[in-house]
């Protein structure tokens, strides 16, 4: 009787150097789509950011059309209301939810009375050069929708602006503070700090 001993193949696994340069590999394309990663996610928050600003924006001006004035709830006179967006245009169904973006900690929408005698700064609620090019471009007794961010990075602030108002104007060199154009702040590099957005005013 002719007994045969059947032995199955031995597996061969990786060796350490194999192992080595698999990890290498790896590590490189880490290192080349990890820069990639953050800087989608950034542009996201940015456009999200955008977005909101735009629907924001264009919810405003359906109030104007139906009221003909910047005011409280069905169209009440005032120029003045803290939380405009959730108070006023969502309980009227002019948006579907409160503003937010993840670029700030909190947001809120306002509507302020502007004063003409007021300069445009950072910090100025309802003053706004707009253009660019003539100083504060609302006046007294008129209502500016502006919305407030707060706990914005100083990178994120001028992302926003190039997207909204266009680098032409934002900051200049050597400067923290933007005031020209519907984005304006005022942030030092490696900060968080406010931004307001101007969104219209009648």
């Amino acid at each position: 009787m002719n007994s045969t001993i059947y032995t199955s193949p031995r597996r061969r696994g990786f060796t350490l150097v194999e192992m080595i340069g698999v990890l290498a590999v790896i590590a490189v394309l880490a290192g080349l789509l990890v820069p990639r990663v953050f800087s989608a996610i950034a542009q996201s928050r940015i456009n999200t950011a955008a977005l909101g600003y735009n629907s924001l924006k264009s919810a405003s001006l359906l109030y104007f059309g139906k009221y003909g004035r910047f005011g409280g709830a069905a169209g009440a006179p005032t120029n003045a209301v803290a939380a405009w967006d959730s108070s006023v245009l969502l309980t009227e169904g002019f948006v579907e939810k409160k503003f937010e973006t993840q670029m700030a900690t909190a947001t809120e929408v306002d509507l302020v009375a502007a004063s003409a005698n007021v300069a445009v700064t950072a910090a100025a609620a309802g003053t706004y050069d707009i253009a660019g090019i003539t100083g504060n471009n609302t006046a007294i007794g008129v209502s500016v929708v502006e919305a407030v961010l707060t706990g914005v990075s100083a990178d994120d602030a001028k992302e926003l602006n190039d997207r909204i108002d266009g680098a032409a104007l934002g900051l200049t060199t050597g400067t923290t503070a933007d005031i020209k154009g519907r984005v304006k702040y005022d942030i030092a590099t490696g900060t968080t700090g406010t931004v307001r957005l101007y969104i219209a005013h009648k």
